[in-house]
């Protein structure tokens, strides 16, 4: 397996992963998807026999995001990277692909993070619960910064400092 920078020919395999992870992250349409990686900071694709089996997408504060979550960030933090999704393919889920896709990530951005103090952020559902998800992201050295009950959901934002890495994902790498 290896992890690459995403590009135009993955649209069609990602957005077939990331409908396979709803509710888990929200479903999108081809072109909200491509628009989302063309935004991004960091978009990177975990390759399993040569097809996309995953994916991480990283945006910054200065994207151009209406989300509710990123929002909500962007009013907490001056600077930050927010993980927007994170999803791996039903036949590819529990090969560790998930911290793979996440070991790429904060080595791509921990040194320009580590500069500039800017933690990585994400939100996890509560309602509908995901607490495979937090499970993840706890295990990882993010911490809980805020809740938000939205009505229809309810999520928990978490952040940790890019460097230094966690030891478990020291460990890991």
């Amino acid at each position: 397996m290896i992890v690459r920078a995403a590009d135009a020919s993955d649209i069609e395999d990602l957005l077939a992963i990331n409908e396979a992870a709803v509710p888990a992250v929200n479903s999108l349409s081809a072109d909200e998807l491509g628009d989302l990686i063309a935004m991004s900071a960091r978009t990177l694709v975990a390759e399993r026999d040569g097809r996309p089996a995953g994916f991480v997408l990283c945006l910054d504060e200065t994207a151009d995001y209406d989300s509710r979550n990123f929002l909500w960030l962007r009013r907490n933090f001056e600077r930050f990277f927010y993980v927007d999704r994170v999803a791996v393919s039903p036949d590819a889920r529990g090969l560790g692909l998930g911290e793979m896709l996440y070991r790429a990530l904060v080595a791509e951005i921990g040194p320009e993070g580590a500069k500039s103090g800017a933690p990585l952020t994400c939100e996890v559902n509560e309602r509908p619960p995901n607490p495979g998800s937090l499970r993840f992201h706890k295990r990882h050295g993010f911490l809980e910064v805020g809740r938000q009950d939205h009505g229809d959901k309810a999520v928990v934002y978490l952040a940790r400092e890019l460097y230094p890495a966690p030891a478990s994902a020291a460990e890991n790498a």
